[in-house]
């Protein structure tokens, strides 16, 4: 086993079934605790609320995935998108999501969602993408959403309080980036 995911739970939405096998086996054989995989976009969303990363076509079975990717976006769950769609083809506000393009083998999707980050981020440096997913989210203007990173960043480096020990670093850093673009957003504008 090349990588090890500690146990996290990852969510595959995939309809087809060969493919969601295939996925499914190389996650648990590098240690994920896979949750389905799930062919509907219903099912999808009934068990993502226990998924800590998931791996999503984008079509599951003629129902576009979108909903649940904003919703993993604003619950802070890193995903990408697995799927024979282009990118470009994805709406805008993915354009920081990972989109990994079929047919790519299900090794490599576990060793691009080992090396993102997302698999287990170890360091602030690992959750930046995440971040400036998030913040694009919040400020349509690329350059203010970066501002807005860096604020978070910056504040965050400065506060004074330490973290209770079971609090997940990146959740905290998206609630206080949602707290600073309602305080300060439009001075990032300029």
């Amino acid at each position: 086993m090349l990588f090890d995911f500690q146990g996290r739970r990852v969510l595959i939405a995939e309809d087809d079934y060969f493919v969601a096998t295939e996925l499914a086996n190389e996650f648990r054989a590098a240690n994920a605790q896979v949750i389905g995989p799930c062919a509907s976009l219903a099912e999808a969303t009934r068990l993502a609320p226990t998924s800590q990363m998931a791996v999503l076509d984008v079509d599951l079975r003629g129902q576009m995935v979108f909903p649940l990717a904003d919703q993993m976006l604003q619950d802070g769950v890193p995903f990408v998108f697995y799927t024979g769609f282009d990118q470009p083809l994805l709406p805008p506000r993915f354009a920081e999501v990972v989109c990994i393009n079929k047919p790519m083998a299900p090794q490599t999707t576990v060793k691009i969602l080992a090396r993102s980050g997302l698999a287990n981020p170890q360091t602030i440096a690992d959750l930046v993408p995440q971040l400036r997913l998030r913040a694009r989210e919040l400020m349509q203007d690329k350059s203010a959403a970066d501002r807005l990173v860096e604020l978070t960043l910056r504040r965050a480096i400065a506060d004074p309080d330490p973290l209770p020990v079971m609090t997940q670093v990146g959740p905290w850093l998206e609630r206080l980036m949602r707290t600073l673009a309602e305080d300060h957003g439009r001075r990032l504008l300029h």
